[in-house]
Order: structure tokens, then sequence, then C-alpha cells
């Protein structure tokens, strides 16, 4: 999985470039390049920008994650030294990353077609509220299996790093919450369209909360090793 994570990731930053080389002579002189809340355009820039901005993040975060696992020892967290973390946190954070990935290369696709006028501009608030609400599914039910603690994956509180045992409780809340918020989300964004964002920021707020609540007093408690 390792390698096909990468390989599948990679594949997806090729296809943004290509969607964007595609559009781009039918690409309006100024785009929408930010939506806020309420699901309308808040900042506008050039056709460049609106055809490459987000491909280039893309490719910029399948650089940085291949590299960030390697230098866990170099990260401001401190916890028990062992050989490796490549081992108990690879399957699930190559997961976490092709789900990153694909989510921005939807949103990508969505917003060149919202462009050219192939989508309407109402609808992109529901698609974008529809897309992260599944990333977050799928990544909340892969959480609870990043059992053991590293800086680069996880729900990563200060406290959560107290013990083996309240990271692996942390993180089984975690994914509830994150699994939870997506369905919320959903939910509310085909519920209330005109505001699709709205319900899916409460609900990540909501469990964020929660979560951090969670993880805070068992990390204080007597009865968690």
């Amino acid at each position: 999985m390792r390698d096909h994570g990468r390989l599948i990731s990679f594949l997806m930053v090729v296809a943004a470039f290509a969607i964007s080389i595609v559009a781009f002579p039918h690409l309006p002189a100024i785009v929408p390049t930010h939506w806020g809340v309420s699901g309308a355009p808040d900042h506008f820039g050039s056709r460049v920008q609106g055809a490459f901005l987000l491909p280039v993040a893309m490719l910029a975060a399948w650089i940085i994650v291949g590299f960030v696992p390697r230098y866990d020892r170099s990260l401001f967290i401190r916890y028990d030294d062992r050989e490796s973390d490549d081992s108990t946190a690879r399957p699930a954070y190559n997961v976490v990353i092709v789900a990153v990935i694909a989510s921005m290369l939807a949103i990508h696709a969505f917003a060149i077609t919202s462009s050219l006028g192939l989508l309407a501009q109402k609808r992109l608030p529901l698609l974008l509220a529809l897309i992260v609400s599944i990333a977050m599914i799928l990544i909340g039910n892969y959480l609870p299996q990043v059992t053991r603690r590293n800086a680069f994956i996880g729900v990563r509180f200060p406290w959560a790093y107290a013990s083996e045992e309240v990271w692996r409780r942390t993180q089984r809340a975690g994914g509830y919450g994150m699994v939870t918020a997506g369905i919320l989300g959903m939910i509310g964004a085909v519920a209330f369209p005109q505001s699709a964002l709205k319900p899916l920021l409460a609900a990540l707020l909501a469990q964020l909360v929660v979560v951090a609540i969670y993880s805070y007093s068992i990390a204080h408690s007597s009865k968690v090793p």
C-alpha cells in the first residue's frame, strides 16, 4: 500500500494539471479562487491562479507528505523512543493522504467546470460539502488504526501524547467524531443546500470540542494508564 498510495496520489496530481491545461484556454480572465462559508465566491484571481493554484498545492502536499514520516524524531513531539513509527502508522497514513488529495482533485474539477459555466455556481457549495463530508467519513474510519503515537497523523492534541493508551482512545474518539460529523455534514448539505457548508462546519467544530474534552479528561485520569 505504501508504493501504491504514493502512485495513486501522484496520478491524481497529474490529473489535476491535465484538467487545468485542457481548460486553460477557455477560462475567463478573472475566475473565483475561494468561496466563503455562505458558498459565494469571496476572492478572485487570474486564470493562471484559477487553473494552477490548487494543482500546485496538491503537488507540494504530495512532495511534503513523502518526507514527513522520515523525520518524525526531529519534530516537536516528545514521547518514548522507538526505532520507527513507519510500520505502525504508514497504512492509515497512506489512506488519509489519498483521501485528502482525492478531495482536492474533486474540488479542483468542480471549480474549473464552474468557471467554464458548465456547473451552476450555486451548486458548488453543496458539492464541496459533500466532498469534504465523504472524505471525513473515510478518514474517520482509519483513525482508530493509528495505534502508536507519532507526529504526522492522528488527532494530535498535546495531551493525547500522555501515554499509548490515551493516544489510542483519542484516535478512536476522533474517528467516531469525524464519521459522525461527515454524516451530519451530508445530511445538512442536502437539507439546507442554500447554506450547505454551515452544517458541516458546525458539526466539525462540535466534534472537535467533544473529542478534545474527552482526550483531556482521560489524559488526566488516574484510571487510564
